[in-house]
């Protein structure tokens, strides 16, 4: 009885640890990959994807997003970017060239419909462009602000967004259709981006109010022209479409593209409750099935992503400024052989809600000090620091002393001595000097035993005339 009471007596106290234990090990329930948060992503996940918090330029979930890729007719952004920054007036009427026109044809390409001759306003030839993705009007954009050249044109596509900051972006036309005899994306003759191109692309269109504008209207009447009665334009972005299978309600722009190469593409935007995030979905297909339907990978996904980072993404403070990071040893400190660390500023960055500073790490950066030296004072600055979780980036942060550290000079003093008598230097010069002086002793070991004698015969003489008298 003994035996069995002791038994259970150490099965209850084990119980309560074994419980713990486990609650530890299921605390960190938000999931990461790739050093970004892993948003479970569905069956439906296009090759490339890329979500990213536009207000701080905080990358939420990214995959394969620097991987070189056909743009299709994300392409027209730039066109438009380039074009507006030329001319701000959409008013401007333009004439369709004939030339310009008829380059398209046998192409079965995307196009607005307009015509040889036709004059049309800047503003309508936007909506062409974004709403329709007409190749037509691209063209017809490119010849105008090109001064009737569209190599130019292209030219200055390309040093616009590597002003921006873009490093794997080429095009070889102003409205993204491939060239299919051409293998791969070293040609000169084929366009080229990746996702985190088109990410600055895409932030730079959603800043100016003529593109956001545009490309966020489902529907557009076009008026009557020279050449035309009026025609009705509807956005190729279903998210834009309340009737349609991928609406998200509160979604802004941005393009729509597809071609053999690029697949099927989306830039997509929402802002909500302050927030604003663009998603980006490449290399999707219209195959999936779903309900009985096949449908577009890149806009399921692109809906996904922005549903996904308004349901789990916060802005947080995750401390302020006297939140206790660490410590840092004090040389010659006095009542105090270290300092607290804590951050410069209050720290805030864009995280799962899940998650807050008790479940991050801090991460001292490359060259941060073991040691420093006193005196110091409150708020001196003693180096930078990363919070990560889980392998994701959150914040970087400044560190600053918590208080102020007396230097004590005795001790610096003692160890300033025991230092010089350790060093080196100090050892051989005493060693020599020892060396000089058994020297200098033996060296005139003679001539003090000459002068020694001398000095006897001296007073031996003295002694004797002494006698003498």
């Amino acid at each position: 009885m003994k035996k069995l009471l002791i038994f259970i007596f150490c099965l209850l106290f084990a119980l309560p640890t074994s419980v713990i234990g486990l609650a530890t090990e299921d605390e960190n329930t938000v999931k990461t990959k790739n050093g970004y948060y892993d948003i479970d992503s569905p069956e439906y996940e296009t090759d490339i994807a890329l979500l990213v918090n536009a207000d701080t330029d905080t990358v939420i979930y990214s995959k394969n997003a620097d991987v070189i890729t056909a743009p299709a007719s994300l392409a027209k952004v730039t066109t438009a970017l380039v074009a507006l920054s030329k001319c701000d007036d959409l008013q401007t009427v333009i004439t369709c060239s004939e030339k310009t026109i008829d380059s398209l044809l046998g192409t079965g390409s995307s196009i607005a419909g307009l015509k040889a001759g036709e004059q049309v306003t800047f503003e309508m030839l936007l909506y062409c462009l974004f709403l329709v993705s007409g190749n037509d009007a691209a063209l017809v954009i490119a010849e105008y602000f090109g001064d009737g050249d569209i190599d130019a044109f292209v030219a200055e596509m390309n040093t616009y967004v590597k002003e921006l900051g873009c490093k794997n972006t080429y095009f070889a036309n102003p409205h993204g259709l491939d060239d299919e005899t051409i293998k791969g994306f070293d040609s000169e003759k084929q366009n080229r981006t990746t996702a985190s191109d088109m990410y600055l692309i895409a932030k730079k269109a959603l800043a100016n109010d003529h593109i956001k504008k545009i490309s966020s209207k489902y529907g557009k009447t076009m008026p009557a022209t020279n050449k035309s009665d009026i025609r009705y334009l509807y956005n190729t972005n279903p998210l834009l479409n309340s009737y349609s299978y991928y609406y998200y309600e509160g979604a802004v722009g941005l393009k729509t593209g597809t071609t053999d190469k690029a697949g099927c593409c989306l830039i997509s935007s929402a802002t909500k409750d302050g927030y604003t995030y663009i998603s980006i979905a490449m290399k999707g297909n219209d195959q999936y099935v779903a309900d009985g339907e096949r449908r577009n990978t890149a806009y399921l996904m692109c809906r996904y992503m922005l549903r996904w980072a308004f349901s789990n993404v916060k802005i947080k403070e995750l401390a302020d400024s006297s939140y206790n990071v660490g410590e840092v040893a004090v040389k010659y400190g006095r009542g105090n052989d270290y300092v607290a660390l804590v951050p410069k500023d209050s720290i805030s960055a864009v995280v799962h809600k899940d998650i807050d500073i008790d479940n991050m790490k801090i991460e001292f950066a490359k060259g941060f000090p073991d040691e420093v030296d006193a005196p110091v004072k409150k708020g001196d600055v003693i180096g930078k620091a990363n919070i990560v979780y889980e392998g994701v980036h959150i914040a970087s942060v400044t560190l600053v002393a918590q208080d102020d550290v007396k230097k004590n000079y005795l001790w610096a003093m003692f160890n300033w001595l025991e230092k010089i008598m350790s060093s080196k230097a100090f050892i051989i010069t005493v060693i020599i000097i020892v060396v000089i002086l058994i020297v200098l002793f033996f060296g005139t070991k003679n001539e003090r035993e000459r002068r020694k004698r001398r000095k006897n015969r001296i007073e031996i003489v003295k002694d004797y005339s002494k006698l003498a008298k």
